[in-house]
């Protein structure tokens, strides 16, 4: 009875030490894979304001890895302003599946007031918008 007693609670003891391996394991990686807000760091306006043959640039977060980029949603109905640049910039090279940044250059070609409207989604899918950003442009 005390060997069964025994053999018993080895299994249990062996069964609880894989489960907090587990569960462990499985806490690092959620917390490892939480998003650095720090490193946020686009540079919109809400307003801008050029003249003819101005121009402005839209430095936004993104991350290619993911299949999410910034879209331009309304550019056929916006006259005042074209872009004229695009770049996409890594942070870190040697960072897989890192987070890097869209570099948009707009350039005003009429006087008037306009709304460009951006969404962070993925081009295949439309109801995967997660972000969105409204400029309004005046070109003098």
């Amino acid at each position: 009875m005390t060997l069964i007693f025994f053999i018993t609670n080895k299994n249990k003891i062996k069964n609880m030490l894989k489960l907090s391996i587990y569960v462990t394991t499985a806490l690092f990686i959620f917390a490892s894979c939480k998003k650095d807000d720090k490193n946020n760091t686009d540079t919109v306006k809400a307003n801008y304001e050029i003249a003819v043959n101005g121009n402005f640039q839209l430095s936004l977060t993104s991350n290619g890895s993911t299949g999410y980029s910034w879209t331009w949603i309304n550019k056929q109905v916006v006259t005042t302003v074209d872009t004229f640049d695009f770049k996409y910039i890594i942070d870190d090279p040697a960072k897989v599946g890192g987070d890097g940044k869209e570099i948009w250059n707009f350039k005003g070609i009429k006087a008037g007031v306009d709304t460009i409207k951006l969404e962070y989604k993925r081009s295949w899918d439309a109801n995967s918008t997660i972000d969105s950003k409204k400029i309004v442009v005046k070109v003098k």
